[in-house]
């Protein structure tokens, strides 16, 4: 499984969301957490190397915003 980060419209500049591609439909991005999914076209994807995960929080960080 290829993780990716992403950020959807809408969603504050510091944080991302995870997901993956489907293999079934290149087009979208599925959740992780959550049963949905999101066009690839709609959402900005974030390098893994700039994103930390905050355990207590429980929540996706950009490195350049903390």
């Amino acid at each position: 499984m290829n993780t990716i980060y992403f950020q959807p419209k809408g969603i504050r500049p510091q944080y991302c969301e995870v997901g993956m591609i489907s293999e079934t439909d290149k087009d979208y991005i599925l959740y992780l957490d959550e049963p949905c999914k999101i066009l690839i076209s709609e959402v900005k994807i974030i390098d893994k190397e700039n994103v930390i995960y905050d355990k207590k929080r429980r929540l996706y960080i950009i490195k350049n915003h903390l």
